[in-house]
């Protein structure tokens, strides 16, 4: 869950901090060399950065009296130039052939016997697509393709298995922002869905329950606070992709990985949060990130790890600056993982050491708890879907999804604290008591409503240790689900604690029985919402959920709620909604 994300457009804060650092720098009497950039991390980021950073050299080069060719020399390879692909029977030809390649690799017909292995689903990609461009990119005779990557990292490989008295302590302890505590272990109490999985209206919801043992008194969380979890790669996909490099019979051997002395590399190191003595299961596993997108680096390695001349050429198109647009809408936007792109492209064996050096980190993902209790702590998520479709090759669930969803009572997992963040009660810098006199406004749709769960637990718990200081004042919760019937999830919950006096308003907004939105309750509720929108350090708005939609479309709501009523332009109050965050009055926990 991110707080404050810079280049997606989906946030509030889109842009922030760089417009920030720009206007400070005007301010102190700094001279622009060319526009401002600004990328946006929903359509692409490479639609923006490359051309800019073609720009900068051009300007660079000029200024400095660089001659082209030493520029070209420095930033980019020479023009790649191979055999194109001329006629329809030719391409049609090599679409075939990729397919009898794919067809009588043994990873189509399950891999090795006795051994979890990935299989591909059957795909007929579209004739311009992840295999194939458009004819003006198929036929340009002068790809701009950005050099390689400097290989830097040489793994040698033991005939021996590792000692087992080895601990490979989680992504060698490697230090990661917002974590305050080491990996320790905890138990799963219990595991269960609370919404019914056979439904086809909508996701499917689940819910686990962790206890901290005797790590409890080391968390001390608030309500609002969330824990990572340490999530590791699918077996099946680790084998697959450990086979395609031509390792999978040694990936349990002990492996030991050096700096090349040959390197040109800069500053050379192995990465901090991969062993340098471990085995390549390990650092698969639970150390690279194998599921998320290839960026263009990795895809200019996979392109010399090829022994098809075509496979190559089209690789090369993906990361040229002229392939752009291919690269974001054919392997960015649908999200297609490194095995997506192995099964595309059958003939590409990327040497080990080159991933290694090149996959992400694996980041383990962060959950909000929903109760508030000393010991145990329980999460709500939804399932993440991926069909095989848009050349994701394989139907999967989120990464953490699938691993969650494997959990049973009595399990042991790995977690890590979570430094607090701005969204919680009390709100830091306020004392405990205090909290019992805050007004809040809490805005929740789907899984979002989660978190003030927590929230209320708290506040229970407060009225009955200390009931003066819980005083009567007002306590707003918008819930949206689809169907009320189908996924309001822990409406008993809610329902009590209205009951008792801990919310003074529930409000439920359903979108696909009602056409309600969140929104729209807003907008038919005036009279609560409208206090909270004044600037006042005696109250909060908390809003959490998806940011995709709802991040937006509830800010464009406040913005347009202020603007009808203090009759305003719409850029004048969103000024004072961004006052309202700068003071944190209004709070985001938002997720993409």
């Amino acid at each position: 869950m991110r707080e404050n994300c810079l280049g997606d457009s989906n946030y509030s804060s889109y842009q922030l901090i760089p417009r920030k650092i720009d206007k400070q720098l005007v301010a102190l009497g700094a001279n622009r060399l060319f526009d401002l950039g600004e990328a946006d991390d929903q359509v692409g980021l490479e639609l923006v950065v490359e051309p800019w950073i073609d720009q900068l050299f051009k300007i660079l080069g000029a200024r400095f009296e660089i001659p082209s060719e030493k520029m070209n020399a420095i930033t980019e390879s020479p023009n790649i130039k191979l055999n194109q692909v001329k006629s329809e029977e030719e391409k049609k030809a090599l679409l075939q052939k990729r397919q009898q390649d794919e067809e009588s690799d043994d990873e189509g017909h399950g891999g090795v016997q006795g051994i979890q292995m990935l299989i591909p689903e059957h795909y007929e990609y579209p004739e311009v697509s992840l295999l194939k461009g458009s004819a003006a990119l198929s036929n340009d005779e002068n790809l701009r393709v950005p050099i390689a990557p400097q290989p830097f990292i040489v793994s040698s490989v033991s005939h021996q298995k590792l000692d087992e008295d080895t601990k490979l302590e989680w992504q060698n302890l490697c230090k990661m922002p917002g974590v305050v505590t080491k990996p320790f272990e905890v138990l799963v109490v219990s595991a269960e869905f609370v919404t019914d999985p056979f439904s086809e209206k909508i996701k499917t919801k689940r819910m686990i329950t962790v206890d901290f043992g005797d790590h409890a008194p080391s968390l001390q969380y608030e309500p609002g606070d969330a824990i990572y979890f340490c999530v590791p790669n699918p077996v099946e996909e680790v084998n697959f992709i450990l086979k395609r490099c031509g390792v999978l019979p040694i990936a349990d051997q002990q492996c030991e990985l050096s700096i090349d002395s040959k390197t040109e590399k800069i500053n050379a190191q192995i990465p901090g949060h991969v062993h340098k003595i471990t085995t390549l299961r390990h650092m698969f596993t639970t150390c690279l990130d194998i599921r998320r997108a290839p960026g263009r680096p990795l895809i200019r390695v996979l392109a010399e790890s090829t022994s098809n001349p075509q496979e190559k050429r089209r690789l090369l198109e993906l990361c040229s600056a002229q392939g752009m647009k291919d690269f974001t809408d054919f392997v960015r936007t649908p999200g297609l993982s490194l095995a997506d792109m192995l099964f595309a492209f059958p003939n590409v064996k990327p040497p080990v050491d080159r991933l290694i050096e090149l996959l992400p980190r694996l980041i383990p993902r962060p959950y909000s708890m929903s109760s508030y209790e000393n010991r145990r702590a329980r999460f709500i998520y939804s399932e993440m879907e991926f069909p095989a479709a848009d050349g994701r090759r394989h139907s999967r669930k989120g990464l953490a999804t699938d691993w969650l969803n494997s959990l049973r009572i009595g399990d042991k997992v790995e977690i890590l604290g979570k430094e607090p963040a701005r969204f919680r009660l009390p709100p830091l810098g306020m004392k405990r008591n205090q909290a019992g006199a805050l007004p809040l406004l809490m805005v929740g749709p789907g899984t979002g409503v989660s978190v003030f769960l927590s929230f209320l637990h708290f506040l229970r718990k407060l009225k009955i240790d200390s009931p003066s200081d819980f005083v009567d004042v007002p306590r707003v919760l918008f819930f949206g689900c689809r169907d009320v019937t189908v996924d309001s999830i822990y409406m008993n919950e809610l329902e009590q604690f209205l009951s008792e006096g801990i919310l003074t308003d529930l409000i439920i907004c359903e979108s696909e029985q009602k056409g309600k939105r969140v929104q729209d309750g807003l907008r038919k509720h005036l009279d609560k919402v409208l206090p909270f929108l004044t600037p006042s350090s005696e109250s909060k708005i908390f809003i959490c959920g998806d940011a995709k939609g709802m991040s937006k479309d509830v800010w464009q709501c406040f913005a347009d709620i202020v603007a009808n009523e203090q009759k305003i332009s719409d850029l004048d109050a969103k000024k004072k909604l961004m006052d309202l965050k700068k003071t944190d009055q209004y709070i985001e926990d938002v997720w993409g």
